[in-house]
């Protein structure tokens, strides 16, 4: 899979951007705060719906605009035949509205987009995968899964929705537990543990697959000195449980491989399920209290461990900077593996971040991808990498000077 062209209407700082791109190696580059990383930040948002800058669509829009649109003709080797990408977004009078189309078919469902085209993102914003709040582990995880599971997308946006409702409902009692509706609460808490459990699964899976792929490339990147692991942190006991479950038969290879029988997977999960119902039960009357869902699966977090400590709290920045190049090795691994195709790399001014250890580990992992590189500087990329990334291939150069793109 490969990108052929892109088309860019009122994103950031352009108002029209028509590129054709090469197939293996695009080397964006100019003078800071130019226009290089919202190329690859379209790319991004057009493959995933997400940005991962912003949190805020409207933020992506051209000042002055009400919306934007990228466009992505991309190129399918299995197939050998051309389809298109479209995500388009309104924002005006404080309303939006998205809409993705996939070769001419408008998308209704984001599980039947996300995953058609993938891409891995590479930037100095990595960095806080290690040492950030649990927010942008769980961003990077919840994204992972969704590239090579159409069903957790699904699943997520279910439970996503319940929780919103389950706390517009405790919002509602107004603090006071003599006002709650336990009917009401039941079937919310119902609904919720039975996603939840679900999507724990599908956590704990993935997590574990991490942890093995992050493990052996930090191993190497460390020259064998150090050893990662990643912990998977959910409600109190619920790991432990499944664990348990997993281990009573000797299911848990059959269920990291994907094997396990479809009778096992769903006695598992009902009872998973119901020791979840029976935790979010039993902090109802804080949950009131509080006017929010205290405990489940929105608070998620990996915990990141350097030879058995968390890294957030003692690794140095170094450590961190290798433990996060790993955890996005590991990711391009998973990808291939699940989904068969290497995913296209966006390499957003990274090369300045890393040592030539690093640089090399990461440049080793990705000669069959498609890439695009921003960076300051054309002659580093054709001086420096010329015997790793560039041998034998003839890369695509585009100089951007204020939002001008020209091929060079």
């Amino acid at each position: 899979m490969y990108i052929k062209h892109l088309t860019l209407n009122n994103f950031r700082n352009y108002g029209r951007l028509d590129i054709d791109v090469g197939p293996s190696v695009n080397v964006i580059y100019g003078d800071n705060a130019q226009g290089k990383t919202n190329i690859v930040e379209a790319i991004n948002v057009c493959s995933c719906v997400s940005s991962y800058r912003t949190s805020k669509d409207k933020e992506l829009i051209k000042f002055g605009e009400s919306g934007y649109d990228i466009t992505m003709v991309c190129h399918d080797e299995v197939y050998d035949s051309d389809f298109y990408l479209k995500d388009k977004y309104i924002c005006d009078n404080n309303t939006s509205k998205r809409t993705l189309e996939y070769d001419g078919d408008v998308i209704n469902k984001i599980s039947q987009y996300i995953g058609v085209c993938n891409t891995v993102i590479f930037a100095p914003e990595d960095l806080n995968l290690v040492k950030g709040a649990p927010l942008a582990r769980r961003k990077f995880f919840n994204m992972l899964i969704s590239k090579v599971s159409s069903t957790y997308v699904d699943i997520l946006a279910r439970t996503t929705r319940i929780l919103s409702q389950k706390n517009s409902c405790i919002k509602s009692f107004k603090g006071n537990y003599s006002n709650v509706d336990n009917t009401l609460m039941d079937y919310w808490d119902f609904s919720l543990a039975d996603y939840s459990a679900e999507l724990i699964m599908y956590r704990y899976k993935f997590a574990y697959i991490l942890s093995r792929e992050a493990a052996k490339h930090h191993s190497v990147i460390s020259n064998g000195t150090e050893s990662i692991s990643i912990q998977y942190c959910t409600i109190t006991g619920s790991v432990e449980l499944l664990e348990s479950l997993l281990e009573e038969d000797d299911y848990h290879n059959q269920f990291i491989e994907g094997k396990l029988s479809r009778a096992i997977y769903e006695q598992i999960k009902a009872k998973l399920s119901e020791y979840i119902l029976g935790k979010l039960k039993s902090c109802r009357q804080t949950d009131v209290e509080k006017g929010i869902s205290t405990i489940g699966v929105q608070r998620d977090d990996l915990d990141i461990k350097l030879d058995g400590l968390s890294m957030r709290l003692y690794a140095s920045q170094g450590q961190q900077r290798s433990a996060s190049l790993s955890l996005k090795l590991a990711e391009l691994d998973i990808i291939r593996e699940q989904v068969s195709s290497a995913p296209i790399l966006l390499l957003d001014d990274v090369f300045s971040e890393l040592d030539i250890t690093r640089r090399t580990n990461l440049l080793n992992s990705m000669k069959d991808a498609q890439i695009f590189i921003t960076c300051t500087d054309r002659s580093f990329v054709e001086n420096e990498l010329s015997d790793t990334l560039l041998k034998d291939i003839e890369p695509t150069f585009f100089h951007v000077v204020k939002g001008v793109v020209t091929p060079a």
